[in-house]
Parts: C-alpha cells; sequence; structure tokens
C-alpha cells in the first residue's frame, strides 16, 4: 500500500512537512502534554469546557494506542499539531461469494440496553497505532477485527433484545467459527478535520479499506454479538447485537454514499505533474494499468485535462462509507432546428461517427462540446458564443452522406455549408453518470447544458460533415433530421441489435466452453495412453502438442468472453451507475453548475412566462 505523499495530503496539509511524532516518553503525563501542545502554538486551557474533552482524555488516547500524535508544518511556515487515526473498514465475506462481489452489510445495531440504531455500514475497526504499518500486520488486524470485535459470536438473525428477550450472557467457553483466509488491501485515503473534541487540533483519519475472505459464515443472514471488556468483577456485558445482511457490493455502495459529502476538489494547480497525479490516484481501486492502453486515455491526458480546465476531481465520502472519486466534466449540448416549414418538428441527430483511420461507430448524439472552466459562470452571451464555436467546428465542412475517408481526405474535398445562427435559447440543464469511457475505472458527472438553436444554410436532406479540432480533421460524423419519436423508434432499435449480439457472445462462450471440455478429456485419454509402454508415444505427443495449442487458444478466447461477462460494474450489467448513487447525493452534485444563477434564474421565468402564454392561447382555441 502506497504512502500518500504530502503534496496530495488535502488542505490544510497539502505540500507540508513532517516535523515530528511524538511518542510517550515525549510526553510522559497529560500536564507535559499541554505544554507540548502550548510549544506548538496550541493552548488547551478550553479543552474541557461545555462540549469538549480535556487533554488528560487526549493523553490517555496516545497512552492506549488509541491515537497519534504529530507536528507538521504548512506551507506558509505554522506549526500545525495532528492527531492521528487509523480506521478499518472491513468488506467481509466467504469464498464463494467473494467471486460474485457479494459482501456483509451491517443494517443495525442493538445496545445492551436494548436501544436500536441504523448503522448501514461495513464492520468498522479502530486500529491502534501499535498496529501500524499496517501491511506488515494486516492479517493479525483482519483476524482480530473479526473474531474479537464486532463478529465475535455468530447466532440467528432472529435474535434480538425485548420483552421476555433479555441480553445474551457472555460465554467464556465460546469459540468464534470464523476464520480469516484470505485479505486483499484495497485503498487508503486520508480525510482531515478540525477536531471537536479537542478545539484547534487537527484530526488525521487515516481510511483503510480491505476485503476480508473468512470461512465459516452461514449461507443466510445473521446476527452477531460483541462484548464489552471485562468489568472489575469479571463480567462482559452485552455491547452490541450487529444485524448483517448479504448484499451485492453495488447495492451496498449505495448505502455507504448516503451522507457522503464532497471531501475535496482537485483542479488546475493541484499536481505538480503527471506523476504526481499518478501517486494521488494510486489510493483509488482504479484500474490504471490498462490506462494508455487501446483506445483508454493515459494519466497525463488526464493530467493535462485538469490543467487546461476542462475537468476536475472531486473526492466524495464518509468516515464509515466508502470513497468515491469523481470526473467532473462540463458539455453543451445543441438542438439545432431549422427554418425550412419541411423539417418543421426535427432537429439534427447525429447517427455515427468515423475516425481519421477509418474505424467507425454509432453515436446517437446531438451536436456538442466541453466547456471550459476557465470562463464560469456561464451566462447568455458566453453559450452563445461556445454555440457558434460548435456550428463551425462540427457542421460548416460538409461533404455526402457516403463520404468516407482515405488517405488523401483533407478540407478541400468539403462544401461550406454557409451556416448561420439565428435564435439561441437555453432548453434545460442535465446530468449523467456513467464509468468513464476515456478512463476506466473513474467515473465521469456530465453537467449537460442543453440549448436550441434555428439555424440557416445546413442541407435539408441526410449529410456528413468533418469535425474539425484545433482547426485540424480530428472525425467524420454523419447527420439526419429526426424528429423525437424517430430518435426513440432508432434507440429501441439500437437495444435490440445489443440483445442479439450479447445473447450471440453468450453463445459463443458457452460453445468454446464445452470445445475446451472435450479438448482436455481427449488430453486426459492422451496422457494414460503415454504411461502405457506399448503405445505409439511420438504420435501421442504430437496429437498432445497440437490440443495443448488448440486448447491454450480457445482458453485465451473463452478468458476474454469471460472477463466481459462477469464484469461487475453497473454499465455492464445494463444499468446506469446513477442509479447505485441516492438521490441525496446525486442532488449535492448536481449543485455545481457553471451556469451563472442569474442567468438561470431568467431562464426558469421565461420558460413559465411562456408556459403561461401557451396555455392562454390553448384555452382561446378552445
Amino acid at each position: 500500500m502506497p504512502m500518500v505523499a504530502a503534496s496530495n495530503l488535502p488542505a490544510p496539509l497539502t505540500n507540508g512537512e513532517l516535523i515530528q511524532t511524538a511518542l510517550l516518553d515525549d510526553v510522559p503525563s497529560s500536564d507535559e502534554l499541554a505544554q507540548w501542545l502550548l510549544d506548538k502554538g496550541l493552548d488547551t486551557t478550553d479543552w474541557g469546557k461545555e462540549n469538549t474533552k480535556d487533554v488528560s482524555k487526549f493523553w490517555k488516547e496516545i497512552k492506549l494506542n488509541e491515537a497519534g500524535l504529530e507536528v507538521w508544518r504548512t506551507v506558509d511556515g505554522t506549526l500545525q499539531p495532528v492527531r492521528t487515526v487509523h480506521v478499518l473498514r472491513a468488506k467481509v465475506t466467504s469464498p464463494d461469494r467473494y467471486q460474485r462481489g457479494i459482501f456483509l452489510f451491517n443494517t443495525w445495531q442493538q445496545y445492551g440496553d436494548g436501544r436500536t440504531r441504523t448503522r448501514n455500514g461495513l464492520l468498522s475497526e479502530k486500529l491502534t497505532t501499535a498496529e501500524m504499518p499496517l501491511e506488515e500486520n494486516l492479517h493479525e488486524v483482519c483476524r482480530r477485527a473479526v473474531t474479537e470485535e464486532e463478529m465475535q459470536r455468530v447466532v440467528e438473525s432472529t435474535m434480538k433484545i425485548g420483552p421476555g428477550r433479555p441480553a445474551p450472557k457472555y460465554d467464556p467457553n465460546h469459540k468464534c467459527p470464523l476464520e480469516v483466509v484470505a485479505e486483499h488491501f484495497v485503498d487508503h485515503i486520508i480525510e482531515l478535520e478540525p477536531s471537536k473534541s479537542y478545539p484547534g487540533l487537527l484530526t488525521m483519519y487515516h481510511l483503510y479499506t480491505v476485503d476480508i475472505v473468512c470461512t465459516g459464515l452461514p449461507l443466510t443472514d445473521l446476527n452477531t454479538l460483541e462484548f464489552a471488556d471485562a468489568q472489575k468483577d469479571g463480567n462482559r456485558p452485552l455491547k452490541y447485537i450487529h444485524a448483517w445482511v448479504w448484499l451485492e457490493w453495488p447495492q451496498i455502495q449505495r448505502y455507504l454514499f448516503e451522507g457522503s459529502v464532497l471531501k475535496e476538489t482537485k483542479g488546475k494547480g493541484s499536481f505538480g505533474d503527471a506523476d504526481a497525479l499518478t501517486t494521488w490516484l494510486s489510493q483509488f481501486d482504479l484500474h490504471m494499468d490498462t490506462w494508455g492502453k487501446g483506445t483508454l486515455k493515459s494519466v497525463d491526458s488526464l493530467f493535462r485535462e485538469i490543467e487546461n480546465e476542462d475537468s476536475q476531481l472531486e473526492l466524495w465520502g464518509r468516515h464509515d462509507g466508502v470513497p468515491m472519486l469523481m470526473r467532473v466534466t462540463h458539455v453543451l449540448q445543441l438542438r439545432v432546428t431549422s427554418s425550412d416549414p419541411s423539417l418543421k418538428g426535427k432537429f439534427l441527430f447525429s447517427t455515427w461517427a468515423e475516425a481519421t483511420n477509418g474505424k467507425r461507430r454509432v453515436t446517437h448524439t446531438l451536436p456538442a462540446m466541453k466547456l471550459t472552466l476557465k470562463d464560469m459562470p456561464y451566462d447568455l452571451e458566453k453559450f452563445t458564443t461556445c454555440a457558434s464555436a460548435l456550428l463551425a467546428d462540427q457542421l460548416t465542412n460538409v461533404v455526402d452522406i457516403h463520404y468516407r475517408f482515405t488517405a488523401d481526405s483533407s478540407l478541400s474535398d468539403c462544401e461550406p455549408s454557409g451556416v448561420q445562427m439565428g435564435d439561441l435559447h437555453f432548453v434545460e440543464q442535465r446530468h449523467d453518470v456513467e464509468e468513464s469511457p476515456s478512463y476506466r475505472g473513474l467515473f465521469t458527472m456530465y453537467h449537460l447544458y442543453c440549448m436550441e438553436a434555428e439555424c440557416t444554410g445546413l442541407p435539408i436532406s441526410d449529410f456528413a460533415s468533418m469535425d474539425l479540432k484545433g482547426g485540424a480533421i480530428y472525425s467524420l460524423k454523419g447527420w439526419t433530421w429526426a424528429s423525437a419519436q424517430r430518435v426513440m423508434d432508432m434507440m429501441r432499435h439500437r437495444s435490440l441489435v445489443l440483445e442479439r449480439e450479447q445473447g450471440q457472445a453468450m453463445q459463443l462462450w458457452q460453445n468454446m466452453s464445452k470445445e475446451s471440455l472435450d479438448t482436455v478429456g481427449r488430453l486426459d485419454e492422451l496422457l494414460r495412453q503415454l504411461s502405457n509402454p506399448e503405445s505409439e508415444r511420438e504420435q501421442s505427443l504430437a496429437e498432445s502438442r497440437e490440443l495443448l495449442s488448440l486448447l491454450e487458444t480457445k482458453l485465451m478466447d473463452a478468458s476474454g468472453q469471460k472477463s466481459s461477462r462477469h464484469d461487475d460494474s453497473p454499465s455492464r450489467k445494463g444499468r446506469s451507475f446513477v442509479e447505485t448513487l441516492p438521490p441525496s447525493m446525486l442532488a449535492a452534485m448536481e449543485m455545481s453548475s457553471i451556469a451563472s444563477d442569474k442567468f438561470m434564474e431568467e431562464t426558469q421565468w421565461k420558460q413559465v412566462e411562456a408556459a403561461k402564454v401557451n396555455k392562454k392561447e390553448s384555452n382561446g382555441s378552445g
């Protein structure tokens, strides 16, 4: 698990320097701790008043290895005392369920006195400073968290304190049936918060997410008992009853995202170079080993995006949830209509795009372009400027619908459309979240601003145009004039085609599996023949080599099919990632519009007034 570089720490410690880690020898008493903090500029005189804790409580945390103490120097030279806390967030599962992405989720807890509270979290355990560094103690930490803490004793899911059902007693002879057989580190996130208990002290939370695979877990939902430490009389009272249910990881994520807040925003200047961005991204469970390969973009590309203010990164999370890294970008969509009467009720719709290498793909989009964050906030004038630039880049250089790129293709093959933009008005702002097609594993929130532009000069039949970026040919796009109903029909047809292709791929996978098993059976037969001294060994060896080569090819093909079949990302399960986000979190994310508040208010007022006029006209004609 990589160390988090100081340059990637949240504010105010970004690019700060760790000056000292205080040990118990440095602060052997609470009084000496208070003096140590005072020497670093933190007066603890008011600690212990109102809802705060006194300095002796913090000293006890240090003594019991529950928290650490560091002092950092910020970039402006200020000394900042920091309380460090380490927390394990565990995704507990069994070996077979781990392969299927199913984990235990703690839905509620009941106190020993019968009170109940909603939990909705993973197994969470505070770690001691003595257990650091975690990589050297990972197995023992996971074993303790499961068998000695929240899952000490497994009971039926119906176990609950109530009338006539007292709290269960501690059984010193009981042995936890669970055994940790594997643990897999997922990520390490650092969060900083001003301490509410110790004013002036900054708390640094080290949050470690780990997959813990256990044997002994029941197939059904379960409850577990957690008992408190032994009291003076030796009794260990019940601390909690934990209720656990088996859920798929996307379902768990939805619950864990609830209550998440924006922790950090990374924009221009946040990273010194692409290597610094790589280091920061390595905290998260991304598929960065695939970036820069095939059609995927590299970390360098993402770094340039951020520095050019084409996008930014947002980190969302909560202490007992999971971190979610979101790439945020803003896009202008243009619904182009025509003043030609024959095209009334229709708008321009892109059906395909062809790269300069001749590769073609289905698009089904409106004309669109990314908006830069440099020009925030956007008003009608700025949107108009962007719309004009979009038309110039995408709809000016027209060719016939059957045109294809060749080695000799150039702008001289085009005819200028003479497109002119007339009336332009704002239609709506929408949002969409999906796994980025360019950066695998990184989700992107698209803020979509749709405007309608009535244009002249465009062909009234289907056509193609060369799309320019920076004055150079970027792609070829096919356009058609379509009504809303026709677009729906096109999307439905596309959906049916994809379903049919998915069925064919599944059948291919099944056929490959059967053929591979048949090949393995034949190999087994040949091996038995080779063990017979009287067999024709050379012929059997030659056939074995041939079958091995064939089997290798089939398995490689089949593994490609299988990897896509078992991909657990929401987009590959036929559902949008938006469905895994709680509405409250999605609403918070959608707040970051680059359109000015005044522009949005004026637009909404105009739309309301237009609706009133239309209603009056409709009533009058009736």
